[in-house]
């Protein structure tokens, strides 16, 4: 499954939805190229996340691209502005990063830019969701870890707790996968999620967050890999 392809799968097996109407930095507001914009950098952002998840550079850097080439709405604001070469930047390291863990890093930071400039603005974006999955089975398991880390990522791109919490508590409602035929390392990676996800509660500070969270496609990329899980 391609990260478009994954992409559009979520909107429809979770019930994503979102209501984007965004200000930068105290710029325009809706009806503006800037309302535009921020449709770009939404999508091209979440086929980074699906990408990076799926442990698929090549796509992620092409998305980067995108986004990094995208034109600046011309009406953010001087600080809007400074937000939007920020993400340019982070795109940019996600074209060009040698290693899947720098693009994962860049990715975290990324969202964060996100969150800090639509928090500057007091603007946010809003987005809606299902419950996650009740069945914990091995299928449970894994699409309420997919469940937990978009809520994360809307914590991020949002700069809210509320979603940012509520993908560590489903993180860390469960006890680290192990068997239904992954292979054994696949128990490093597991713990490794569940650790990073206790750590997530305590953290408070956007861009750390979105560092943690870079760590955590590391952690989710690198189980999909060892199983070969697309």
């Amino acid at each position: 499954m391609t990260a478009s392809t994954r992409r559009t799968a979520l909107f429809a097996t979770t019930g994503f939805a979102v209501i984007l109407g965004v200000a930068c930095g105290g710029g325009a507001r809706l009806g503006s190229t800037t309302d535009f914009q921020m449709w770009v950098h939404f999508e091209q952002a979440g086929q980074i996340q699906a990408a990076m998840i799926e442990g698929d550079l090549t796509s992620a850097r092409e998305a980067a691209r995108v986004l990094a080439e995208a034109p600046a709405a011309a009406d953010l604001g001087a600080e809007g502005a400074d937000y939007a070469e920020q993400l340019a930047s982070h795109a940019q390291t996600i074209r060009d990063a040698p290693t899947f863990g720098e693009a994962a890093d860049a990715t975290g930071l990324l969202a964060a830019t996100c969150g800090n400039c639509h928090e500057a603005a007091d603007y946010r974006p809003r987005f809606a969701s299902s419950e996650p999955p009740e069945d914990r089975g091995f299928t449970g398991h894994m699409l309420a870890h997919s469940w937990a880390a978009d809520r994360m990522w809307e914590g991020l791109l949002s700069a809210s707790t509320a979603s940012w919490l509520a993908g560590v508590d489903v993180f860390e409602t469960d006890d680290p996968l192990h068997g239904g035929g992954l292979s054994p390392a696949s128990d490093v990676f597991a713990r490794r999620v569940h650790e990073l996800a206790e750590q997530a509660r305590d953290v408070v500070d956007l861009d750390e967050r979105g560092r943690l969270y870079g760590q955590l496609l590391r952690q989710c990329s690198g189980c999909h890999a060892e199983n070969g899980i697309r």
